[in-house]
């Protein structure tokens, strides 16, 4: 890829595990965010933490998009399953985001959609063909589940949240976060394709779904950041692909 690649993540353990995966990096401080230049072969990184919610990634990332220009974006870290039969640590890489906290439906607008927005958001079709192919050359691929992510500023583990969440949607959402909604929507506004590769780190409504982030946060982030550093790799042997490409799809 010609542009720089950035890769974003939330939480300090999130971050931790990416750095480790590209150990040619330096720190710098940008308009008061840390960020990490990296490299990894000819490929440029830009590599920051977002903060946990989703101002503290909507602003992080506009700053990226804005002062960067990279070509694609690459959002990894943890998530909570909602689905039956996932388990903790499989892979999450959602072919849609939506918000389920987002409420303008007196003004006719389905629920989770923001005004002057589509109703959900698609990552790029381009970079999801990407990662398919990373996975298909693993020899043990984990499980991993795509469908509908659904954002919002809690942390979801309550039974009276799960409920909400399934009836509003139709019981469609795969998986719950707290920043995949804003860069979604920072990306899809700027025009610049996006990938969400998640791991999950907890099932709410499955046992004591925080005790369950706290414990696997560390392994899920690091399963995550591993499928990052091989997609990485596939994006930066094709030279040729640019923002326009990945938009368009393979």
């Amino acid at each position: 890829m010609k542009k720089p690649i950035a890769l974003v993540a939330a939480m300090e353990e999130e971050l931790e595990a990416l750095l480790a995966r590209f150990p040619q990096h330096d720190a710098r401080v940008h308009f008061n965010t840390r960020l990490f230049h990296a490299r990894h072969g000819d490929q440029e990184l830009v590599i920051a933490q977002t903060g946990v919610g989703k101002v503290n990634a909507a602003c992080t990332l506009a700053l990226l998009l804005s002062d960067f220009g990279p070509g694609c974006v690459i959002n990894t870290g943890t998530a909570g399953g909602l689905k039956a039969g996932q388990r903790i640590l499989d892979l999450l890489v959602p072919e849609e985001i939506v918000y389920t906290d987002v409420d303008v439906t007196p003004l006719g607008l389905a629920f989770g959609q923001m005004l002057g927005s589509e109703p959900r958001f698609r990552a790029s079709p381009a970079l999801l063909a990407r990662f398919r192919e990373v996975l298909a050359t693993r020899p043990e691929p984990p499980a991993c589940h795509h469908g509908l992510l659904g954002s919002s500023d809690s942390f979801i583990h309550s039974q009276q949240q799960l409920a909400q969440i399934r009836a509003r949607f139709q019981d469609s959402v795969a998986c719950v976060d707290m920043e995949g909604g804003a860069i979604a929507h920072t990306c899809t506004r700027f025009g610049v394709p996006f990938l969400i590769l998640r791991a999950l780190s907890d099932v709410p409504g499955d046992g004591n779904n925080a005790l369950d982030f706290k414990t696997f946060l560390k392994s899920a982030a690091a399963g995550s950041a591993d499928l990052c550093r091989a997609l990485v790799e596939r994006l930066s042997a094709c030279p040729d692909a640019d923002g326009h490409a990945l938009s368009r799809g393979p």
